[in-house]
């Protein structure tokens, strides 16, 4: 028997909406702060990521994972809430608006999920609250460290980049507790644990993203010097760091913008303080820091 090799196609139609949903990705504007979400990544990638020295190109399936964690934690947040005794507020009341921490003068920002009160394990102590959506393989990581390391250090044994953003959001936001749920693809199985905050670990982060805005023009140490490494192998800013690829030209770029209170960039050569169109369009003087060149 002749086994027939038949070639897989892509629908045209879910192929044309896959890339119109990668091109209006490529029109939105960059995010202003460095965000502490990022905080535990690698120190280089922050910083190029935050001067937008390259493009950030994530495929159609990436952007769709992402909006499906958006609308998940919507579902989680109504559920935990309707937990009897426990109050969770994904606003703060004060603003209105989501709970946001900062630091150096605003260039550096996270916004929490929540703050939990009333938590059973511990009802008198206010808690950070985060929420992830994961694959099951990611899930079921997460399930066998709280079983290995117990709640105090499942989180960060099973995932330090999130652990660094529990340190970072509870160090900013004067709190002591984090508590993490987390959820498969359509939240049809959940899990959660408690962190503690490692004062020292937290102080640790926070100083190194804020030398990364008071040395603007020093290029931060990288995670490997290895391209081929796990952490740079999948890396937006792969070309530029491992293999000299020019940097995007724009004003945060340049070597005559800097970084200050507000948050504002302040153009040195022009005398003035940049709006964000501006610092994207950047000009015709521009010249790169020589960090970049």
């Amino acid at each position: 028997m002749v086994s027939l090799k038949v070639e897989r196609k892509t629908d045209p139609a879910l192929e044309a909406a896959d890339r119109e949903m990668e091109r209006l990705e490529k029109l939105r504007p960059p995010r202003l702060h460095l965000g502490q979400s990022g905080g535990g990544m690698c120190n280089r990638r922050q910083y190029y990521g935050w001067l937008w020295a390259h493009d950030r190109d994530i495929p159609a399936k990436g952007l769709r994972a992402i909006r499906d964690g958006i609308n998940n934690e919507d579902i989680v947040a109504a559920d935990i809430a309707r937990t009897p005794g426990l109050t969770l507020l994904t606003r703060d009341p004060d603003t209105g608006r989501q709970f946001e921490v900062l630091d150096a003068g605003g260039h550096i920002a996270g916004h929490m999920d929540g703050v939990i009160l009333g938590h059973p394990a511990a009802p008198k102590t206010p808690h950070v609250w985060e929420c992830k959506v994961v694959n099951e393989r990611k899930f079921k990581k997460f399930q066998s460290c709280k079983q290995m390391y117990g709640d105090k250090f499942a989180l960060k044994n099973w995932d330090h980049v999130y652990w660094v953003q529990a340190q970072l959001y509870m160090l900013h936001g004067g709190y002591k507790r984090h508590w993490i749920t987390v959820a498969t693809a359509g939240a049809r199985d959940w899990d959660a644990t408690r962190t503690e905050l490692d004062r020292d670990e937290a102080e640790y982060y926070a100083q190194r993203m804020v030398e990364m805005v008071e040395c603007v023009d020093e290029l931060p140490g990288r995670i490997s010097d290895n391209p081929t490494a796990f952490d740079c192998k999948w890396c937006d800013a792969r070309s530029i760091c491992h293999e000299g690829a020019p940097v995007k030209r724009n004003c945060r770029t340049c070597r005559f913008s800097k970084p200050i209170e507000g948050p504002q960039w302040y153009c040195e050569r022009h005398d003035k303080n940049l709006t964000a169109a501006e610092q994207m369009s950047g000009c015709d003087l521009l010249e790169l820091r020589n960090a970049l060149s």
